[in-house]
């Protein structure tokens, strides 16, 4: 085989690993809206924060399927308010349906206090 040929066929499968592994999140201009994506590239939860720099700092610790954006991720069905403490922080939590924001709320990290449970929007 040709190296040329050879190195068609590595970056293929290099570019297919890298959409099988990462999911499709798309990228946007600073925000305060963080959102979660699911492999599928589907919006899961959100939270909105004050500003983009919150945003970013919580980003920074939220892992790969997470991203700060400026708009709202669309669909989703559910919501619940939370306090973030220190420093006090209310943020509106956003989630695809009302069983994902039981299931997300029914146990808070530590700083973290569920305010209003779950509604439907």
């Amino acid at each position: 085989m040709q190296l040329a040929t050879r190195l068609s066929v590595v970056a293929a499968i290099a570019v297919l690993a890298g959409c099988a592994s990462a999911p499709n999140i798309p990228a946007n201009p600073p925000g305060k809206h963080l959102v979660y994506w699911d492999s599928n590239g589907n919006a899961i939860r959100q939270f909105d924060y004050p500003d983009d720099k919150f945003c970013r700092k919580v980003e920074s610790v939220a892992g790969r399927a997470a991203r700060c954006q400026a708009g709202p991720a669309p669909g989703l069905q559910a919501r619940a308010t939370l306090r973030y403490t220190p420093p006090g922080v209310l943020v509106q939590g956003h989630y695809a349906d009302l069983a994902r924001c039981r299931a997300d709320t029914s146990s808070m990290s530590p700083g973290v206090e569920l305010i209003n449970g779950c509604t439907t929007k």
